[in-house]
């Protein structure tokens, strides 16, 4: 099953894919991926922890106060706030204090950032009037609107511990998909209980990649990144939002809850 369009571009140290399977030009399917490409490159340049010049960047340096930073800042600052203090720090945006090789002052929002900025570059698509399509940006995936009225997207969710496999299938119409884990680009999570902060291996943490599907693709790729760092508990912790549901895959194999 394949949309009739379907393009994809590197961004965020990782790939975007378009498909959509509306009866548009060509012409028109380039425009919007031009636009959906160009934003996502304005909100990485905001929040790359890798470039100087971004905003994340200037506020860690003191360059740049946080609260003369953009629109699109201080909101990811207020939602990784809340998130920190509903799960009682299992995520965060700094690393442990007590971790010198670490700048404990500085601020990483990438746990947050990447299904943020996907769901929000996915309003050009509805702006168009488009109504049957999906975005990817690595392992997390905004859809509408299904392959057509009456069949979902089925999204294949990659076996982190067996490559070119998949851990398991998502039947989807309308939300999102996110994956959590270090397959794709490494270690980037604090975990808890981690006493240097850099987090455990896979088998001390019991997860090699949690997925979490729900209405939102900001949210659920929020809490996958909780669920991962939390580990066992985080399939409790996730339980209180119930329009979200997980697929972790430990060790073992997959495990949906």
């Amino acid at each position: 099953m394949q949309a009739r369009h379907r393009t994809a571009f590197p961004v965020m140290g990782t790939t975007a894919s378009v498909h959509v399977n509306d009866d548009v030009s060509e012409v028109q399917f380039a425009s919007v991926a031009a636009a959906l490409q160009a934003e996502l490159e304005r909100l990485e340049q905001i929040f790359s922890v890798y470039r100087p010049t971004s905003e994340i960047s200037r506020i860690n340096t003191g360059e740049l106060h946080l609260l003369d930073a953009s629109p699109e800042v201080i909101d990811v600052m207020d939602a990784c706030t809340w998130l920190e203090q509903v799960s009682e720090g299992a995520f965060r945006i700094r690393p442990r204090a007590d971790d010198p090789t670490l700048n404990s002052s500085g601020i990483d929002p990438s746990g947050f950032v990447k299904g943020w900025a996907a769901e929000r570059a996915s309003r050009l698509m509805l702006e168009a009037g488009l109504e049957h399509w999906y975005l990817g940006v690595g392992g997390d995936y905004v859809l509408h609107g299904g392959f057509d009225v009456a069949t979902p997207w089925v999204i294949g969710v990659a076996h982190p511990l067996t490559p070119d496999t998949f851990a398991g299938d998502v039947t989807l119409m309308t939300g999102g998909i996110a994956t959590s884990g270090t397959a794709e680009r490494g270690e980037h999570i604090w975990r808890v209980g981690d006493d240097e902060g850099r987090g455990h291996d896979d088998e001390t943490q019991g997860f090699a990649s949690v997925t979490v599907v729900g209405p939102s693709l900001t949210w659920a790729d929020a809490f996958a990144t909780t669920v991962f760092a939390m580990g066992e508990p985080g399939l409790d912790w996730i339980g209180q939002f119930t329009d979200y549901q997980v697929l972790v895959v430990p060790i073992t194999g997959p495990v949906a809850h």
